[in-house]
């Protein structure tokens, strides 16, 4: 008899959050952990960063890509070198 090996289930709980509440018994406040703190600081100061007139324009700015050239083959290109240098031949 083949026996088969199930994986090992794992449960995850999201943990409840803690609120501070007013005299009448209503959230008034949520507690956040050091992290979640932090990464709310990161989330407020990434959309004043977003609002910034400045930095949107030099963000914008800095993904322009150049104007390319057209490129020319790399025969044409020899011809050209030495035709400027005086060696064309035959």
């Amino acid at each position: 008899m083949t026996q088969k090996h199930e994986p090992a289930r794992r449960t995850l709980r999201e943990q409840t959050a803690q609120y501070v509440v007013g005299t009448q018994g209503r959230p008034v406040a949520v507690l956040l952990t050091l992290e979640e703190y932090s990464h709310y600081l990161d989330l407020l100061d990434d959309e004043a960063d977003s609002q910034d007139a400045r930095l949107t324009a030099r963000l914008a700015q800095a993904s322009k890509r150049p104007a390319r050239k057209q490129r020319v083959p790399f025969r044409d290109y020899v011809r050209q070198r030495e035709a400027a240098r005086g060696q064309v031949q035959g």
